[in-house]
């Protein structure tokens, strides 16, 4: 036999186990490219989720966004919390004392909140020491004092020391100029 009809018979020979083969390999590969456009598409929702997800929810502190019962809950706590710190920080010092009338200044209700969860950091949730205690006693303690402490007009509770006194002179708050704010920034920024 010759070397060409012997390469001829190895090819007949071959041809029906290589074209099954050859169709799997297609079969394969479409399916691959199923695959990838499959997993394509789950990585943009997943990306899309990942997005929202970015987006935190608002603090149970943070007053100007966060769920009303959540900041009413904290502002229950804070109640609770201040006849201990006026008992151990204003005993013979009313100037360290925080007066009862403490939820109607909303500047001192927006510090106290800051205050407050300091304190709560630093004395709840550890067991070995630190210096986060000290931190509150030498830097918070006075800052908020220092604003508790101011007049009324600028934004402190001086006058109401036995009893809750509204500031005989207080600045209306400006009304948002949205309309205006509006046409400059499609001025100044346009979009597109």
């Amino acid at each position: 036999m010759s070397e060409p009809s012997n390469r001829d018979e190895l090819i007949e020979l071959l041809i029906p186990i290589v074209e099954p083969l050859v169709e799997r390999q297609g079969k394969v590969e479409q399916g691959l490219q199923e695959q990838e456009a499959v997993l394509v598409e789950l990585a943009g929702q997943l990306e899309t989720l990942l997005k929202k997800s970015k987006e935190p929810e608002p603090s149970p502190w943070n007053l100007y966004q966060g769920k009303p019962e959540e900041n009413a809950g904290l502002l229950e706590e804070i109640n609770a919390w201040l006849p201990w710190f006026n008992t151990t920080y204003g005993a013979g010092q009313s100037t360290n004392m925080i007066p009862p009338c403490w939820f109607r200044h909303p500047n001192v209700v927006a510090h106290l909140m800051g205050f407050y969860l300091s304190w709560k950091a630093a004395n709840y949730g550890t067991t070995s020491p630190n210096s986060d205690l000290v931190y509150w006693n030498l830097r918070y303690l006075p800052d908020v004092l220092d604003v508790v402490n101011a007049s009324a007009d600028k934004g402190g509770m001086a006058g109401c020391r036995r009893e809750h006194r509204t500031p005989e002179r207080m600045d209306s708050v400006p009304e948002p100029q949205a309309a205006e704010f509006t046409r400059w920034l499609e001025r100044t920024y346009p979009r597109g």
